[in-house]
């Protein structure tokens, strides 16, 4: 599962305000053997390992230095809309 430590490396590759969606994708590409065990723990399903992974985002939005904003639809990593949290960094 995706550590503290990798999430922060990744909101620091992030624009001021982006969604769970983007942070996953850019997760994905940056961590994919991480990203890729999130998923078989999982057995696959990338709808189920992406909420634990927002849900990871969510739990430490403080350590983070982020703000949980509202819904947005967005397009997901399998590249289907759907709805997912918007994060704004806080400065």
């Amino acid at each position: 599962m995706i550590t503290l430590k990798e999430a922060r490396q990744i909101v620091s590759m992030m624009k001021d305000e982006f969604d769970s969606h983007d942070f996953i994708l850019v997760y994905a590409c940056a961590y994919t053997l991480s990203y890729l065990d999130v998923l078989w723990k999982y057995n696959g399903d990338a709808r189920t390992a992406d909420g634990q992974i927002a849900k990871r985002i969510s739990s430490w939005c403080t350590e983070l230095g982020l703000s949980k904003g509202i819904k947005v639809v967005s397009m997901n990593i399998k590249g289907y809309k759907s709805e997912c949290t918007k994060w704004t960094k806080v400065k």
